[in-house]
């Protein structure tokens, strides 16, 4: 085992759920690491410097915990970077948030998304996951975002199914 002539010994200290029980072998820069095992039971090697600064309390059990006790619901759907998610919160971003460059187009024009997709679990209900190449669409392009007015549709179908495409279809048919 390799360690750092000035690795400091933490074994027994207690750092937030984490329990330094040994030393470990130094990283490739020579950083000291110490095996700790975490009050939920989980074993892992952990950075001294992460330990002394407080970066890490523990193994994520925390983190879990202290969401149910604030009331909050721990996500458990595990798809957090999945494309079905980052449409979600593109979705979301483009109806709800002042900052998003395409919010003039959508939350400023009155687009709203349904209350059940405000969770995403509602919208993976309602949606299934993306299929690959697709993308959300809304079937009537002056609609809201909810299950009747939405579906996963391919960039060409896309192109078509524009408010200004739209517009031009209304102006032929008063014609």
């Amino acid at each position: 085992m390799i360690m750092h002539k000035n690795a400091e010994n933490l074994v027994g200290q207690k750092f937030g759920r984490w329990t330094v029980v040994e030393q470990a072998e130094s990283d490739k820069r020579r950083n000291g690491r110490h095996k700790c095992v975490c009050e939920c039971g989980t074993e892992k090697v952990i950075l001294s410097f992460n330990l002394k600064m407080g970066k890490t309390k523990s193994c994520g059990c925390y983190r879990v915990e202290s969401g149910r006790v604030s009331g909050y619901k721990a996500r458990t759907h595990g798809m957090s970077r999945s494309p079905t998610h980052k449409t979600w919160e593109a979705m979301k971003s483009r109806c709800l948030n002042i900052n998003n460059p395409k919010y003039q187009y959508y939350g400023l024009q009155g687009v709203e998304v349904c209350e059940k997709w405000m969770d995403f679990e509602g919208f993976l209900a309602d949606m299934g996951e993306r299929p690959e190449g697709l993308s959300l669409d809304r079937i009537n392009p002056f609609g809201n975002y909810e299950k009747e007015n939405c579906r996963w549709a391919d960039v060409k179908t896309q192109r078509q199914n524009t408010r200004r495409h739209a517009m031009k279809e209304s102006l032929l048919c008063l014609r």
